[in-house]
């Protein structure tokens, strides 16, 4: 029975396995239930509408039926030992008899076989602990069905806690940097909004104010927002949130691309195609001085720098600072808040001697 489904015709060969030393947990489960549902749906079967595979065998009655385009599940059953034709058959008769009995044979052993490799990977993913209740002294798992032994880990260990919401609620929040897509940030929200929807919903407005305060902490979005909050409450859902800073960014990413082969290109023409003079900091690009240090005027780089000190380097760049200025200038007026301390400002004193003119204070 077991060649009617082969391990390689499921999306996963097996699923992501607990730790012997580690309880199941909500997200363990979710995991391997991910797993197992595509592994179900790779195996083909006109059960429950057709259009799912053998999903049936690892979702509760109540959740195949929220799908769409189902009919209910019912497992099927071996049609018996021979075809029966009845009393004094045709011959036409025998041979659809013949073929109804070898077509519902085939569902049945391909059933029971999908069955059975689905079970054999959760037995083999989970700590026998944790599912040994079920088990039987003689004969093991052997009654047990796959959904049973997921109904049984769910009800048991997958029942989400304050702590899970807690941890949760840090996904959502998680810093998101300008370097990432921006498709990230609005995942990670969304995720959250799903982890919590059965157990302590984060309603729309609430994902729209964690996503604007992901965005602000970024600093590079400083027009988008201004433009955001002129907008009408109405027109402040997280659609509309996705549609505005989707295209935000792809114009702060068009403006950043321009920029670096702008500077590329004028790297190359000056016969330096290794150097260039820039840098990308957290989304926002800086420019390397030699002689000053790392700044936002893009027209002030080692190659261009008309105040140069003495030994200055114009092939320097913030990869390749050759010895250079290591000062990162304040955006312009942008208020000072560090104080070195006394030790340090000694240690920096002393150590003047070793930086280049422009670095000394």
């Amino acid at each position: 029975m077991s060649s009617f489904v082969a391990l390689d015709h499921f999306s996963n060969t097996t699923l992501t396995a607990i730790p012997t030393e580690d309880k199941p947990t909500y997200n363990s489960l979710k995991i391997i239930h991910q797993e197992l549902n595509a592994n179900a749906m790779a195996i083909p079967s006109t059960l429950g509408g057709g259009h799912y595979g053998h999903l049936g065998l690892v979702l509760t009655a109540i959740q195949y039926n929220d799908l769409p385009n189902t009919i209910p599940w019912t497992n099927p059953v071996h049609p018996g030992p021979a075809p029966v034709h009845g009393a004094a058959p045709t011959g036409p008769q025998i041979t659809e008899n013949n073929r109804v009995f070898a077509a519902a044979e085939t569902k049945f052993l391909i059933f029971k076989a999908t069955e059975q490799a689905l079970k054999k990977q959760l037995i083999e993913a989970v700590p026998d602990t944790f599912i040994k209740t079920l088990k039987h002294e003689m004969y093991g798992y052997a009654q047990v069905t796959v959904l049973t032994l997921l109904t049984h880990l769910d009800r048991t260990y997958g029942t989400v806690g304050p702590d899970d919401l807690r941890a949760n609620m840090k996904r959502m929040t998680a810093e998101w940097s300008p370097i990432q897509p921006i498709e990230d940030l609005y995942n990670q929200v969304k995720d959250a909004q799903k982890f919590a929807a059965d157990h302590d919903p984060i309603t729309d407005k609430h994902a729209v104010r964690a996503a604007i305060d992901n965005l602000t902490d970024s600093g590079v979005f400083t027009d988008a927002l201004r433009d955001w909050r002129k907008k009408e409450i109405e027109n402040q859902e997280f659609t509309d949130l996705e549609a505005h800073f989707t295209a935000a960014d792809k114009e702060r990413r068009r403006i950043l691309t321009t920029k670096e082969m702008g500077y590329a290109n004028k790297t190359v023409e000056k016969g330096n195609s290794k150097a260039t003079p820039h840098t990308n900091v957290g989304g926002r690009i800086m420019y390397y001085c030699w002689s000053h240090g790392l700044g936002t005027n893009d027209q002030h780089t080692s190659m261009t720098c008309s105040k140069k000190q003495e030994g200055h380097r114009t092939d320097a760049t913030a990869d390749n600072m050759q010895g250079g200025c290591c000062v990162i200038h304040r955006r312009a007026g942008e208020k000072p808040i560090y104080r070195r301390a006394k030790r340090d400002r000694m240690n920096h004193d002393n150590n003047d001697e070793n930086q280049p003119p422009a670095a000394r204070t």
